[in-house]
């Protein structure tokens, strides 16, 4: 069973309509791929620096205080922000399974629409929109809230035809990771970090910047310490620096 049925019986095991869990689907896959050992910036084929990091956690070298400190994203939803890190390495070590079972993230979601998103988790239960359950989950559980919600959606619709949405109710093996395509270079595109709010354009593309700034030891730590970095890089190697990620900044970046 691949990691996206068993997230999606997961939901529609507990009450979210196909609409909904396939509205999930669709956010984690761009956010995580779907996922649950994702660490971002992991772009590896192997998933190396994913599968060190979950080692880490389950060996103890990795202790709670660093996990919910280190502000990397991991798993399903990427969680990122210390609160929710430290939530769900408390309900990891209270569930019996591993960190990156795809079940137990997705019940800690549920956890966390009951517990801070009621309003949200009762539309869940009762849309029959993929399109508005993408939104308000891009809008509404994301923290911070995304905006990229047609790519969102057009995931959903994808996957709706690679999962069983009729055979929700069956048990199954354990789920083996979904295939994933490496991204391609970004040759021609700019990616532009905005100077009034300065979030990235395509969250990909930011983890991958983010990765390469972090080897070169610049420290960002949020998306307005992102856009300050890379002005700091295009300034330290003699680039125009205006935050506008274009050929010539990502040639510099990618250079040994």
């Amino acid at each position: 069973m691949s990691y996206a049925q068993t997230i999606y019986n997961t939901f529609r095991k507990n009450g979210l309509t196909e609409a909904a869990a396939l509205g999930f689907l669709g956010n984690w896959q761009r956010e995580s791929g779907n996922e649950p050992n994702r660490l971002q910036g992991d772009f590896s084929s192997y998933r190396t620096m994913s599968k060190a990091y979950v080692q880490g956690l389950t060996n103890g070298t990795i202790s709670k205080q660093q996990f919910q400190n280190d502000q990397k994203g991991f798993g399903l939803a990427q969680w990122t922000y210390w609160s929710r890190k430290a939530e769900l390495y408390d309900f990891w070590k209270a569930s019996g399974k591993a960190i990156d079972d795809a079940s137990l993230q997705t019940e800690f979601a549920l956890k966390e629409l009951r517990e801070s998103y009621g309003a949200l988790l009762s539309f869940l239960k009762s849309t029959n929109d993929v399109f508005t359950a993408c939104s308000r989950i891009c809008r509404e559980y994301e923290r911070p809230a995304v905006n990229n919600i047609d790519a969102r959606f057009q995931a959903a619709n994808k996957l709706k035809y690679e999962i069983d949405l009729d055979g929700w109710d069956d048990g199954g093996a354990d789920p083996q990771p979904d295939p994933q395509p490496e991204p391609e270079p970004q040759q021609d595109h700019s990616l532009v970090l905005r100077t009034i709010d300065r979030n990235c354009e395509d969250f990909h593309e930011c983890q991958l910047l983010a990765c390469l700034l972090e080897c070169r030891n610049y420290d960002f730590g949020n998306n307005d310490g992102l856009w300050r970095a890379v002005k700091q890089f295009q300034s330290d190697f003699g680039l125009v620096a205006d935050g506008v990620v274009g050929n010539k900044t990502w040639n510099k970046l990618m250079e040994r």
